[in-house]
C-alpha cells in the first residue's frame, strides 16, 4: 500500500501570534505564526502548576506533577516543522498536512477516557484550579482560548483524508472565546454556583484565518454546545458532581 498523505495532529499552543521580543502580539492568529523557543519570555519556564490563591473562589494551591510547558510546546512545534519542510522538498513521495488543534470540548462517547482538555473547559464549573491554569496559560500565549468540539475535529481530519490534493499548515478551531467569555456563559447557565475565575486581566486578540473554512470545511458545533458538552463529560467522567448543577442540588 502506498502512502499518499501524512496528516499531522499538532497543537494550537504551538501557532502562537506573540511577538518574537513577547512585547505584545502579532495582528492574528493564523498559520505563519510560530510560538517562539528560543525567546525569555515569562512562560518559558512555566510548568503545569499552580497556585490556588491566584484564581477567585479557590483559596487552597494543589500541587501537580510538573510539566514543563515549554517542552510540550517543543514536543508539539518541532515535529510539525520537521513535516511540513518535506513539502518543499523536490519531488515529495507524498503530501503532509498538519492540524493545530483548539482545545478539544464538548462530549465524546468514549467510554474509560476522553481528552484532558474537556476537563480544562469545564474547570470553571468543576473548580479545576489546575485545568483554570492551562485556560489562562493559553489565553497569556493566543489572545483568546481556541475551542472546537470533538466530533467537528474528528470530521476534519477526514476533511483532510478525502480531499483530492491537500498540503499544509491548518489550524482546526471553531471558536476563539476569551476565559472570561468562558466564564461568563457558565455563569449565566449556573448562577448559583461559585465558579473560580482569573484574577488577573489577561491580553486578548480575536483575529484569526479559517484556511479549512476556506477550503469548504464547516464546523457544526459552537462554543455554546462546546462548553455545555464539556460539562456533561466531566459529570460522566466523575470529574463533577452532577447534583451540585441543579438548583435544588
Amino acid at each position: 500500500m502506498t502512502v499518499r498523505r501524512v496528516i499531522y495532529t499538532s497543537s494550537v499552543v504551538a501557532a502562537s501570534p506573540v511577538n518574537e521580543d513577547y512585547t505584545g502580539f502579532k495582528c492574528s492568529v493564523d498559520e505563519s505564526c510560530w510560538t517562539p523557543l528560543d525567546v525569555d519570555h515569562p512562560h518559558r519556564s512555566a510548568e503545569l502548576c499552580y497556585n490556588g490563591e491566584r484564581f477567585h473562589g479557590l483559596s487552597e494551591p494543589v500541587v501537580h506533577h510538573p510539566i514543563a510547558l515549554q517542552e510540550y510546546i517543543q514536543s508539539k512545534l518541532l515535529p510539525e516543522k520537521e513535516l511540513l519542510g518535506y513539502n518543499a522538498g523536490e519531488s515529495p513521495a507524498f503530501e503532509v498536512v498538519t492540524l493545530p488543534l483548539a482545545a478539544v470540548g464538548g462530549d465524546t462517547l468514549l467510554e474509560h477516557a476522553a481528552p484532558l482538555s474537556m476537563d480544562c473547559l469545564a474547570s470553571p464549573v468543576s473548580r479545576n484550579g489546575r485545568g483554570l491554569w492551562v485556560l489562562t496559560t493559553m489565553q497569556r500565549l493566543l489572545g483568546s482560548v481556541p475551542v472546537a468540539h470533538i466530533d467537528d475535529v474528528c470530521d476534519a481530519l477526514v476533511f483532510c483524508m478525502e480531499r483530492p490534493s491537500m498540503t499544509g499548515r491548518f489550524i482546526c478551531s471553531a471558536a476563539y472565546p476569551t476565559l472570561a467569555e468562558i466564564v461568563d456563559h457558565f455563569a449565566g447557565k449556573y448562577p448559583h454556583l461559585d465558579l473560580i475565575k482569573e484574577t488577573e486581566e489577561l491580553p486578548s486578540l480575536q483575529s484569526h484565518s479559517d484556511r479549512l473554512g476556506e477550503l469548504g470545511f464547516k464546523y457544526k458545533h459552537g462554543i455554546e454546545e462546546i462548553l455545555d458538552g464539556s460539562v456533561e463529560c466531566a459529570v460522566r467522567f466523575g470529574w463533577l458532581d452532577a447534583s451540585k448543577l441543579s438548583l435544588q442540588g
